[in-house]
């Protein structure tokens, strides 16, 4: 898989400015809808990682062609300076789609 498991806290730190119990229930929606598989371990504390499924993969492409585009068309409302940037730029790695 190209994405990585994330534990709730690392997703929480990564997405500006998102509310813990938005963050939940959109895990729980994209759960039910196949997207990403829900993995709890019988630790203590317990711990509790959310993983990619083959239908999210799937996706992938579809979501970076539309972040690109509002990079490109939209910058002032995905960046804080308002200025484009190419989809490399902003995400900081190459995909094979927009080397």
């Amino acid at each position: 898989m190209m994405l990585n498991q994330t534990r709730f806290n690392q997703l929480s730190e990564s997405i500006e400015g998102i509310n813990p119990k938005t963050l939940s229930a959109r895990l729980k929606e994209m759960e039910k809808q196949g997207l990403i598989e829900r993995k709890v371990y019988a630790e203590s504390p317990v711990r509790i990682e959310y993983l990619p499924t083959n239908k999210c993969e799937a996706l992938l492409p579809i979501l970076e062609q539309m972040a690109a585009f509002s990079m490109q068309y939209y910058p002032e409302v995905v960046f804080k300076d308002g200025k484009p940037k190419t989809f490399r730029q902003a995400i900081g790695r190459q995909t094979k789609r927009f080397q």
